[in-house]
């Protein structure tokens, strides 16, 4: 297995007893034993695209960072967000809820509380947004746990990355380009909060 990244305790491959009788599902499994999926980072451009063009992020990026870096990674970006922000939040069965904007240091000394939940919880998406006519900043952590990020400052952005120790990788993969488990992280952890009301902590608060 080439897997150099350290995925979160609710995230793993299939164990070969567990592929399906499915062909594309054990050739899939298969290539994952050799897929580069390592820490590092890609990024495209936003240029010569009219679907893009009235949205206002110079370029997107996906990140892979060793789970227990990950939220570190996140409040270095947070630098790149101005200082009122939005959360996003929700199951990965339902809609993404959009928060109201409110003082970003506020937002992070809140959700830091659910750090553990954020990066871990394989059921939940968590982002933090700031869009105007001109700008959009996201940072996104994905379900499969890496970060999906648009921003304007590209050269911020590629100095964070270097202070993590993070670099562009045109081939980068990641976890969920192949077929995984995703664990209830209350069943391996007795103390963290369940997805459901964790959400209900966030709606209560951000909706």
């Amino acid at each position: 297995m080439k897997l150099t990244l350290e995925l979160p305790k609710t995230i793993r491959f299939l164990n070969q007893d567990e592929i399906p009788n499915n062909p594309s599902v054990s050739k899939r499994w298969e290539e994952s034993k050799v897929a580069n999926i390592v820490q590092g980072y890609t990024l495209k451009l936003n240029e010569n695209n009219p679907e893009n063009e009235l949205i206002g992020f110079n370029f997107f990026a996906e990140i892979n960072i060793d789970n227990s870096n990950l939220w570190n990674l996140v409040l270095a970006l947070s630098e790149t967000l101005p200082d009122v922000t939005a959360v996003l939040f929700g199951h990965i069965d339902f809609d993404l809820n959009y928060g109201n904007y409110e003082e970003k240091g506020g937002i992070l000394e809140f959700v830091c509380q659910y750090k553990k939940e954020i990066t871990q919880d394989a059921f939940i998406s968590f982002g933090l947004i700031y869009n105007d006519d001109e700008n959009l900043v996201e940072i996104f952590i994905d379900e499969s746990k890496y970060i999906k990020y648009w921003g304007v400052d590209e050269n911020f952005f590629r100095e964070i990355m270097n202070g993590f120790g993070l670099n562009e990788i045109e081939n980068l993969e990641f976890v969920d380009e192949y077929p995984k488990v995703r664990e209830v992280l209350t069943t391996l952890d007795k103390e963290a909060i369940d997805s459901k009301t964790l959400i209900e902590i966030f709606s209560e608060k951000y909706l």
